[in-house]
């Protein structure tokens, strides 16, 4: 995953342009912790924010908000805080911070992630050192593997992020690296987060590329246009809008319906081939079969500023689509899937292991997304074995509730130990 920025305390002259630079940098967490300010002056920052980004933000104070303005999550800063405003969305995540290994074993289970604070010394806070020695992080994790979402918090920079990582932390938090001294700009907090991103070799080059991707298809009692409605509702921010034997009228109206609801929801909507249509439809890229338009050649047609996405079935799929420039692969099947009528070789989980494990050697960092047959119960698994995420079609809807199976599957990649 990547970083998970916290903002400095006090509000800053125009923050929210600095927010607003980070996210279009790649930054898909900004935990708002503003403990001097009043529930008025945080809407007002809200108010100016985008509302493609609120999904993005995760509030430290005045938890009502979240509920105002559809944020990402709340957050606890510790263990004697209790939610100030009972939060109704259940696709809302909660997390926690920390401050001994015990803590961390006391809410793991109930939060979506946790935070564990100080690991090296302060940057934001002068006299605010380490609280732990490396041995006692590595014991932690070691006696406990179940825990696979804690995150690193304190003094974190482009020297030590790797570190963190290799002690077994999922991810890292920054504050002071990315907001140290007096004369802030977009360009500068943006340089410093791709900066820190840059030294860590776990940290996924194309940071905006969803780690959840759902897929239409048209054999479900709905039709697309309603599984994307009800995706979108649960909270999932990724459609691939797939229609087979369809004219370009009869995609080019669904497809506008279709950015239309995305749009709604801040969820970017991919065109399953079709790269012609993309730019009129409104979509955001463009998903190509291994018998579609090329890459090159879909990426002459829309420009670096569309998203391009390749299937793969194998080692050599992923060598030819990383040279042709994608920005994320599809591959798989994991298992049997009903959906493809032309299966290949199903790969499983040792074959996604092997075929990570060879783009690790050979130096290619693309998001890799698997698909194919995925149940939730194989989410920490795939997860786990170093994919980006998880893509799903008939799973969702062939559900009796596509709402509630989405907000699970939503669930099970922010936290593979939390309850369904």
């Amino acid at each position: 995953m990547t970083p998970i920025v916290i903002t400095p305390e006090e509000i800053l002259p125009d923050e929210v342009r600095l927010w607003e630079a980070l996210f279009k940098s790649g930054l898909q967490r900004l935990h708002v912790r503003k403990p001097h300010a009043s529930i008025n002056e945080l809407k007002h920052m809200l108010h100016s924010l985008a509302k493609q980004y609120h999904s993005r933000v995760i509030l430290h104070q005045h938890h009502i908000l979240a509920e105002e303005f559809y944020l990402g999550g709340v957050h606890f800063k510790s263990v004697h805080q209790t939610d100030e405003y009972p939060i109704k969305r259940q696709n809302i995540s909660r997390s926690r911070s920390c401050h001994t290994p015990l803590e961390v074993l006391n809410h793991y289970k109930t939060h979506d992630y946790v935070f564990l604070s100080p690991i090296y010394n302060s940057i934001s806070k002068q006299g605010y050192p380490s609280a732990f020695y490396p041995n006692e992080i590595q014991t932690l994790f070691q006696d406990h593997p179940e825990i696979k979402n804690c995150i690193a918090l304190g003094g974190i920079d482009q020297t030590n992020i790797q570190d963190c990582l290799d002690l077994g932390f999922m991810g890292c938090a920054l504050l002071g690296s990315i907001w140290e001294g007096n004369h802030l700009s977009p360009e500068l907090v943006s340089k410093r987060f791709y900066e820190i991103q840059a030294n860590s070799k776990m940290m996924i080059k194309n940071t905006s590329i969803s780690d959840f991707q759902f897929i239409t298809n048209d054999f479900s009692k709905l039709n697309e246009l309603e599984q994307i409605q009800q995706v979108c509702k649960a909270g999932a921010k990724w459609i691939q809008l797939r229609l087979k034997n369809k004219s370009d009228e009869d995609i080019l109206k669904m497809g506008k319906q279709a950015a239309d609801i995305c749009h709604q929801y801040q969820a970017k909507l991919i065109l399953n081939d079709h790269a012609h249509l993309v730019k009129e439809i409104g979509a955001h890229g463009v998903h190509l079969g291994k018998a579609d338009l090329s890459p090159v050649t879909a990426r002459k047609l829309l420009g670096r500023e569309y998203i391009i996405g390749g299937t793969a079935n194998d080692i050599n799929d992923i060598r030819q689509l990383h040279q042709s420039g994608v920005d994320y692969i599809g591959l798989g099947p994991f298992r049997f899937t009903q959906t493809k009528k032309n299966l290949a070789p199903v790969l499983g989980l040792k074959g996604y292991k092997q075929i990570i494990e060879q783009c690790q050697i050979e130096n290619i960092h693309l998001p890799i997304v698997a698909i194919g047959g995925i149940n939730i119960e194989d989410v920490s698994d795939l997860v786990e074995s170093g994919l980006h995420g998880i893509a799903l079609s008939s799973a969702i809807t062939s559900s009796e509730n596509l709402i509630s199976t989405t907000t699970n599957y939503l669930k099970q990649l922010i936290n593979p130990l939390c309850n369904n």
